[in-house]
């Protein structure tokens, strides 16, 4: 009888050992999964528990946190002139001063103010609702590039500061990134007369997006063709004109000197960065001239030695895209073959293919095919790695987050609410970083503490300076590899010119 009892205690035991075995078995399972760049099944179950997660957040911030009012009251009453058939945008003003956005704007919060007649709680429902479009967008981009494990998509949803910005600030910044994140999303897809009008229907709500404008131009020469970029340039430029001509057409002067004010200058007071210097060498003209010599620089070395490195450079990318032939292949035909043989041998991947095209090799149009041997020599590097061969849908990212990064690091006044303007991109840049993975966790959360700190302060302000920085240089080394559309068109290429 005991040892009856016995036995079935040991066999208790066992199956309760095997039932934590398999319990421990499949929670690694679960953690390899969500380590796992490649798994799309994982990205997109994982974004769908995050974005319930957040619905309810959303809730409950309204409901328990109090709304602190800065601009919605200020926007309200700049839209009620228009609303009242004002069309001078030197007569649209409200308590934070004049109206100083394009026509976009006004057309949208003109809807919201119906749409809500005015209540600071109506628009908190509808702006959660644009904030969860807008990580439901950005979370797409991340699964679309399929570089970051599921698991960083949590890092998305970590942020006090973006919630209070979306919830309980309700700024106009949340509206024009939602719609330039749609339209990073259509030019992953290649819609590219889609994308540019959507970028263009971005920049009427807020200027701001015109920071991505040089990595979007980037990809559209290295993939594009001119006849799509030139409908969409024309479209977006036709949207700016028709968003703009009931303003344009009885006050020219004073729609274009206050939508598209460039030179205008922020208050010192609420800048989150350069709280360090005394406010007259903020406001001075040398600073502003510097950081623009500074992003001037960084746009250059971000074209040279990443987003048109395939192409040779910046030149050889307009060339191409313009229909010209590679200035080394211009000058081969003036020499003999035998020496042009020679100076191919010397240029390595995809430019001395365009050599051999010109002498015997494999023969393509300038710009289009090449061999697949050579396109695969572009896309091999480090293919399973971190940093090695990436996909269109990457680069993409890549190319368009770090052209925005560029402009923020440049920026004379970064006010709190600018925080949504590259929130999004911090994440994939810094991740997708030579840095060690701890060093940018870390920095995502002292960027999040700066942002935190109010009111601004010196020594937050260094460190935002530090952070981005660091930020700014990780992505300059960051090890790239597409190959642009001259590599990208044979057999062995990842990408496809159309």
């Amino acid at each position: 009888m005991a040892r009856t009892r016995l036995q079935t205690s040991r066999g208790r035991s066992r199956a309760g050992g095997g039932g934590l075995d398999q319990l421990v078995t499949a929670l690694a399972a679960a953690f390899a999964r969500l380590n796992n760049p490649a798994d799309r099944q994982a990205q997109l179950m994982f974004a769908a528990a995050l974005l319930v997660v957040e619905a309810a957040l959303c809730f409950l911030i309204i409901q328990r946190v109090p709304y602190t009012e800065i601009d919605w009251e200020a926007y309200m009453q700049e839209v009620t002139g228009f609303l009242q058939g004002e069309r001078d945008y030197e007569q649209l003003k409200g308590g934070t001063g004049p109206l100083v956005y394009p026509a976009g704007f006004v057309y949208l919060f003109a809807g919201l103010k119906q749409l809500t007649a005015g209540s600071v709680v109506a628009a908190q429902y509808v702006f959660a609702g644009l904030y969860l479009v807008t990580q439901a967008t950005v979370m797409a981009l991340y699964i679309r590039a399929a570089s970051l494990p599921p698991w960083s998509l949590a890092l998305l949803c970590a942020s006090r500061r973006l919630h209070s910005i979306f919830l309980l600030r309700l700024f106009n910044d949340c509206w024009a990134m939602a719609v330039a994140y749609i339209a990073t999303l259509a030019l992953q897809s290649r819609r590219w007369v889609t994308a540019v009008v959507l970028y263009s229907l971005a920049v009427s709500v807020k200027m701001n997006v015109l920071l991505m404008a040089p990595g979007v131009l980037a990809v559209l020469l290295k993939f594009a063709r001119p006849p799509a970029v030139v409908a969409g340039i024309a479209l977006g430029v036709l949207l700016q004109l028709g968003l703009g001509a009931p303003f344009l057409l009885p006050h020219p002067r004073s729609y274009v000197s206050r939508a598209f004010e460039f030179s205008r200058v922020f208050t010192y007071k609420w800048s989150v960065n350069w709280q360090l210097l005394p406010e007259p060498y903020f406001l001075s003209r040398q600073l502003a001239i510097g950081l623009l010599l500074l992003h001037l620089r960084l746009l250059w070395s971000l074209a040279q030695q990443q987003w048109l490195k395939a192409e040779g450079g910046v030149w050889p990318a307009l060339r191409r895209f313009f229909g010209c032939p590679p200035l080394a292949a211009v000058a081969a035909r003036n020499r003999p073959a035998s020496a042009a043989a020679a100076a191919a041998a010397e240029v390595p991947g995809a430019r001395a293919a365009e050599f051999k095209q010109q002498h015997g090799g494999r023969v393509g149009s300038i710009g289009g095919s090449v061999s697949a041997g050579s396109s695969r020599d572009i896309q091999s590097d480090d293919s399973h790695g971190s940093h090695g061969s990436r996909s269109f849908e990457d680069c993409v990212l890549f190319v368009v987050f770090s052209s925005n990064l560029a402009g923020l690091v440049a920026s004379r006044t970064i006010h709190y609410q600018f925080y949504c303007w590259y929130f999004h991109t911090l994440p994939f840049l810094l991740l997708r970083s030579p840095l060690p993975r701890w060093l940018a966790l870390a920095t995502l959360a002292a960027i999040e503490l700066v942002y935190n700190v109010y009111p601004p302060t010196p020594w937050a302000s260094l460190l935002l300076l530090a952070l981005h920085l660091l930020a700014m240089g990780a992505t300059l080394k960051a090890r790239v590899s597409f190959g642009g559309a001259a590599a990208s068109s044979g057999k062995g290429g990842s990408f496809k010119h159309t």
